[in-house]
């Protein structure tokens, strides 16, 4: 799970363009603090659809799926979750 979990947050920084490490981010910190907006919202969640298909077929994440309030944890949660 720790995989996923680096693998989810390394996209989630590839899309907010900060700087910095995965260890550097914080599970409580939510999307909107990241400055995303909606718009990269739908970006997150069309990447995080292709990683779930690409471990497991038959999976997938709206572009709904996933806001600005929710958390860093919350957005690895729905992917482990999908994956498990």
């Amino acid at each position: 799970m720790a995989t996923i979990k680096n693998d989810v947050k390394q996209i989630i920084l590839e899309i907010s363009g900060l700087d910095g490490d995965i260890d550097g981010l914080s599970d409580d910190s939510t999307l909107s603090d990241l400055g995303f907006n909606d718009t990269m919202c739908r970006e997150l969640a069309q990447r995080l659809d292709a990683y779930v298909k690409s471990k497991k077929l038959g999976t997938s994440i709206g572009s709904d799926d996933i806001t600005t309030d929710m958390t860093v944890a919350e957005v690895v949660a729905l992917v482990i979750g999908l994956l498990a």
